[in-house]
């Protein structure tokens, strides 16, 4: 797996006269070149001790599209769901907590995409699309191959109160559960860092 943190900044007056030091913790790249981007999977890979990656440049928007150049992109999306009495939809995959998403089919709409995986993963029906979709960017390996998931996350509405679901047993999926904010600390502490950062963009 190659689920690290890798930071796009562009580069202030003071930085550019004192760039940030390589002995920091966690790896700083200043204006990395394309290649340089193009290799980065394979640095990754090979350094499992990198968590912290920051690319410093001035034209981040270029930067990112070199960087995307390294990798297979997939999209996926799924939501936040919360049903009448507040509580949020969580499901329990592989053994992590986590939130319904999964890659959109060919010719789908991102929203459609999003109230499709919700459904599948979790038996969960009547939903209700209320808000922008909020983005997520994670990277994996597999067969050999590194890829870069762009995950749209939506938030939804669910027209009943605790309503029981249906795991989808094919996908690693063992529960289906409503939680009430604030979430235990035993479930944070069991999902990943992506899904607080959405929890706190779209609760």
């Amino acid at each position: 797996m190659l689920n690290r943190r890798v930071k796009f900044r562009p580069m202030s007056a003071q930085e550019r006269a004192n760039p940030p030091s390589e002995t920091n913790p966690g790896l700083h790249l200043v204006d990395p070149t394309a290649k340089m981007l193009r290799d980065l999977p394979t640095l990754l890979k090979q350094g499992p001790e990198l968590q912290d990656i920051a690319l410093f440049c001035d034209d981040v928007e270029s930067t990112w599209m070199n960087f995307c150049a390294g990798y297979k992109e997939l999209a996926a999306a799924g939501g936040v769901v919360k049903d009448r009495g507040g509580r949020v939809l969580w499901i329990q995959r592989n053994g992590k907590w986590d939130l319904p998403k999964g890659k959109l089919e060919p010719g789908e709409r991102l929203e459609e995409a999003a109230v499709r995986e919700v459904e599948e993963e979790t038996g969960i029906t009547d939903l209700t699309i209320v808000g922008e979709a909020f983005c997520t960017f994670h990277t994996y390996e597999a067969d050999g191959v590194v890829h870069l998931k762009t995950t749209f996350w939506y938030p939804m509405n669910h027209d009943g109160d605790a309503t029981p679901g249906e795991p989808q047993a094919i996908e690693g999926i063992t529960d289906v559960t409503w939680l009430e904010p604030p979430f235990p600390k035993s479930t944070l502490d069991n999902t990943f860092s992506s899904i607080q950062q959405v929890l706190d963009k779209l609760l």
